[in-house]
């Protein structure tokens, strides 16, 4: 069973509908949300998103995209102005059905990453590319004299 969030209407008093005339679509979701949730409602439809989890030690950045059921030849890596962007696309023939679905992502690259050894891995549905840190933004420790 799946729990949906919704916005009661609070229409209980007469000053409510002085501000339902002002604002009538407040309680409303945004078109967006409605688009990237469109699995809760309709099964196998999702938005165009990929979900990612970004994260850091101390000698690299990781940005970790969920990609299940991809092969390395439905996806593209890039690298464009600080931005990296994971794009995939999935063609499936049923028969003399055919059909396709595309997805894509963007996320910042701080500065100080060491662009030429920059790495992609996928294993079991998730791409992992490995961001190293240039060496001047890697914690050192300072010796005291």
């Amino acid at each position: 069973m799946k729990l949906i969030r919704t916005n009661p209407s609070s229409l209980g008093r007469v000053s409510d509908f002085d501000e339902w005339f002002r604002h009538p679509f407040a309680g409303l979701p945004s078109l967006s949300h409605f688009i990237n949730n469109l699995g809760e409602v309709f099964p196998g439809v999702s938005g165009d998103k990929l979900a990612v989890d970004v994260h850091e030690d101390k000698d690299n950045y990781f940005a970790s995209f969920e990609l299940p059921g991809l092969k390395k030849e439905d996806v593209k890596i890039e690298l464009n102005n600080g931005l990296l962007t994971v794009s995939a696309e999935k063609r499936e023939k049923d028969g003399d059905n055919e059909s396709s679905y595309s997805l894509t992502r963007s996320v910042s690259v701080p500065d100080g990453v060491n662009v030429e050894a920059i790495a992609a891995k996928l294993e079991d549905g998730i791409l992992t590319v490995t961001l190293p840190k240039a060496e001047h933004r890697k914690p050192r420790t300072i010796a005291l004299n």
